[in-house]
């Protein structure tokens, strides 16, 4: 009888033991998850406004005024490269070595096929997309700090 009893035990213990790690395991993945969709959302928001002040920079005589209508600090093109400079900085906390890498080629060299490369970079940082920007759509960048003749180009591109 006392083996019984004693055997009964081992297993309840054993069941409640296999559940408080089963409970340990599940809260650790569900807290790595959280993190995770947390640092992909904050990666893509950072990315997204160093696009914008990418841009500023290779349009300045358009892109300084739409920089100002969501940042009035930024004020004029010196502004924007400091912001650019910082920006790269904070990268290096949260972006891969190709983003960091490419960013700063853009900031030493700013041209539309420099700003392919770092948003290829960001864009395989955040989704895991492994194709390069297309020449076409290096022209519609090009093209971008006008609202109406992007949005011209944006069609003809999804046709072919």
């Amino acid at each position: 009888m006392f083996e019984v009893i004693a055997a009964i035990g081992t297993v309840l213990t054993a069941l409640g033991i296999g559940g408080g790690i089963g409970a340990y395991v599940q809260h650790r993945l569900q807290a790595r998850r959280q993190l995770g969709e947390r640092e992909h959302e904050l990666k893509q928001r950072r990315y997204l406004c160093i696009i914008i002040l990418m841009l500023a920079k290779l349009k300045p005589e358009v892109g300084i005024a739409k920089v100002q209508r969501i940042r009035p600090d930024l004020p004029d093109l010196q502004a924007v490269d400091d912001e650019l400079e910082t920006e790269l900085m904070n990268a290096v906390v949260f972006a891969s070595d190709d983003v960091l890498a490419s960013f700063a080629t853009f900031l030493k060299n700013p041209t539309h096929v420099a700003f392919a490369d770092a948003a290829s970079a960001m864009r395989r940082d955040l989704w895991g997309r492994r194709h390069r920007l297309s020449p076409e759509l290096i022209e519609v960048t090009k093209a971008a700090a006008a609202p109406a003749s992007l949005a011209q180009q944006l069609p003809r591109l999804g046709s072919r």
